[in-house]
């Protein structure tokens, strides 16, 4: 500008270069219009880049249990802008010890959650499913080689370790299918490390695929070591975790649920395609600093295949693992006999359900 206005007086006083003023007046108020306008819009553009929109909805989910790669696909749509996208304000709280799920979304406190499948239909039916995510929850039964039980038959007699969290109904559906009466073993509530495995106090114990199976090879027992029954290969798998909320919200919220679901769809999508970035993700949020990136990723990977999105379509409840489900529960006077399977799950929010 300091340039343009000596010109100016450049022109009013040089009386041989008989400069246009009024022209020349023009085009310096005309650059100062020009330069209070780009001013204008550089500064809005940084503001809207920077500022929360208004309209992003402030939304919780609460993992039922702690950050690690069993629930990257939230992280990944957090960390790459899925929920924002959206227009979805998205924290992700940790579960564990006294932070279930089912209670805070109950209440209100936090809208979203995740659970497996049996957990929410044992819950009853004020919780809904708004997509199934992992279609296999993992779970196995694992002994060491040496003890020789290579099949289901030479169980009998035998101390079996299990997670009382539900889970204890799968061995329980296995018993009864190979006409094992519950007598005929002991069973034992089974603690979170695998020291009743080591320690030779259990003859068969529960173990995660895409965990507690990892953890153990570390102490030396690789799969070529173990005897380990798959209890999906056995036709009496459960299914992994939902996303679920409270009906009263997803009737009051139908919106806001369906932006949530497709955006974590997003997340878990892409994480299954770039599983180091996704694992990446989780690492950032390991508040602790206690996982591993190679146990992670060895725990992405195993995820990924139990997800089975070249099988399924990511998110899509199956109506006969909810059949199979309803039928041990209501066996099990977990569930009233007139429950109506239907009511506790949704797939609006998914693409029509078809193998790929």
């Amino acid at each position: 500008m300091l340039k343009i206005w000596e010109a100016f007086n450049s022109g009013f006083n040089n009386s041989g270069e008989k400069m246009n003023k009024k022209k020349l007046f023009f085009f310096v108020i005309l650059s100062v219009c020009f330069l209070s306008i780009f001013s204008f819009l550089v500064v809005n553009f940084y503001i809207s880049r920077h500022k929360e929109s208004p309209e992003n909805r402030k939304i919780t989910i609460r993992l039922q249990w702690h950050t690690q790669a069993q629930f990257a696909g939230y992280y990944t749509a957090l960390e790459k802008g899925f929920y924002r996208e959206k227009g979805l304000d998205v924290k992700i709280e940790e579960g564990g010890y006294g932070k279930n799920a089912l209670t805070s979304v109950k209440a209100g406190i936090e809208e979203f959650g995740t659970k497996w499948t049996a957990d929410l239909v044992a819950a009853g039916e004020k919780y809904i499913s708004l997509a199934n995510i992992v279609k296999d929850n993992g779970l196995l039964l694992i002994a060491k080689k040496n003890k020789g039980l290579d099949s289901v038959e030479k169980f009998k007699g035998k101390n079996i370790s299990i997670w009382f969290i539900g889970n204890e109904y799968q061995l329980f559906v296995l018993l009864d299918k190979y006409k094992i009466s519950r007598d005929k073993v002991n069973i034992i509530p089974q603690k979170w490390d695998m020291s009743q495995f080591l320690n030779d106090e259990t003859d068969l114990s529960a173990a995660m695929s895409y965990n507690e199976l990892f953890s153990i090879e570390k102490k030396g027992y690789s799969k070529d070591k173990l005897d380990i029954f798959s209890f999906r290969n056995l036709n009496v798998g459960f299914p992994g975790h939902n996303i679920f909320t409270s009906k009263k919200f997803y009737k009051e919220n139908p919106d806001i649920c369906e932006k949530f679901v497709k955006a974590s769809i997003m997340g878990w999508e892409y994480a299954v395609e770039h599983p180091e970035e996704a694992v990446g993700f989780v690492m950032k949020h390991d508040k602790g600093g206690i996982l591993n990136k190679k146990d992670q990723l060895n725990q992405m990977k195993e995820i990924s295949k139990l997800i089975a999105k070249d099988s399924f379509k990511l998110g899509i409840h199956l109506e006969k693992d909810y059949r199979f489900i309803e039928k041990v529960f209501k066996e099990y006077n977990i569930i009233n006999n007139d429950v109506n399977i239907k009511d506790y799950y949704t797939n609006e929010f998914i693409k029509k359900e078809s193998a790929r």
